[in-house]
């Protein structure tokens, strides 16, 4: 059984546009964004958002919750998504890895089924909704594994278009261009340029305790059900190659010298990490505010 973890990344939205308001920042750049929620949030408040990330699946979403204005799923096009379809060849046997393990024979058939309807949408932003709704629906499965007696018993189409008919909700057009980039967090900071930089940067070996939800999704979205989450951070700026203190601090460091150009940078941590993050922010802006609503929660908000 998975164990799921009950916080692995906390961001509130409306602390982060209050900060955003409070400076005078009308667009903000997050390089490490994962699940973009709270860049839709900040972009119904009518900041402009930039967003980056390195899993494919979080992006995909962006595509469906930020960069898209106005793309919504119909009825009929749910209907594509969440049922076999007469005359499609389907892939059956794409999850069965995880038959009996995390999920029964038929959630197996419908993983594989979703996984190739949703290959044939015809737009990013449709794609990313669908694949938001279907993220839930797996979240569902999951946490029922944990709690068999206390969530209903729901058919596996009925609860996926119930969930993909909600992301319509997360669809809103805000009058400023938005984007989303599947890149390393150095090539997202120095692509754009925004009044604020948010950074809540991995913890040291963060790939190796990640929520397993965040890397089976992107098995699933890569049709491998093999796959794992150091495939994608393998190379990355804070991959392996920041497992120790000294090399984490260099990688950081070089994320705030590469947003100079920033009037504000916010960086998110925690109580446990501050000490070591609030020095290396604080070797590269000379004012650094702290805001601590929780001990989970802590903003460091560094000025020119």
């Amino acid at each position: 059984m998975i164990e799921l973890q009950e916080r692995t990344r906390r961001i509130s939205p409306s602390r982060l546009h209050e900060i955003l308001q409070r400076n005078g920042c009308a667009s903000m750049v997050d390089p490490f964004m994962g699940l973009p929620t709270h860049l839709n949030y900040l972009k119904r408040h009518g900041i402009a958002v930039h967003g980056g990330d390195l899993l494919e699946w979080f992006v995909r979403v962006g595509e469906g919750i930020v960069a898209n204005d106005l793309t919504i799923l119909r009825d009929s096009e749910v209907g594509e998504i969440v049922e076999m379809l007469p005359g499609r060849i389907y892939s059956l046997d794409t999850f069965k890895a995880w038959e009996g393990v995390f999920f029964s024979e038929e959630q197996c058939v419908y993983l594989s089924v979703w996984h190739d309807n949703v290959r044939n949408l015809r737009s990013d932003g449709q794609t990313g909704l669908a694949i938001l709704g279907l993220w839930r629906t797996f979240c569902y499965w999951l946490q029922k594994t944990q709690n068999p007696d206390d969530m209903p018993d729901v058919a596996p189409s009925e609860l996926a278009w119930s969930y993909i008919r909600e992301t319509e909700a997360w669809v809103v057009a805000n009058m400023r261009h938005n984007t989303i980039r599947q890149t390393d967090v150095l090539t997202t900071v120095e692509a754009q340029r925004a009044d604020a930089l948010f950074l809540a940067p991995p913890a040291r070996n963060s790939f190796r305790s990640a929520d397993a939800r965040i890397w089976m999704w992107e098995a699933w979205w890569q049709g491998n059900p093999y796959f794992t989450i150091e495939h994608a951070y393998r190379d990355s700026l804070f991959g392996a190659r920041a497992a120790d203190p000294p090399a984490y601090a260099r990688a950081l460091a070089s994320v705030l010298s590469a947003a100079d150009a920033y009037p504000l940078v916010i960086v998110q941590t925690t109580e446990q990490r501050l000490a070591d993050i609030e020095g290396i922010v604080a070797n590269a802006r000379p004012n650094v505010e702290v805001l601590a609503p929780h001990p989970y929660e802590i903003y460091l908000i560094a000025k020119k």
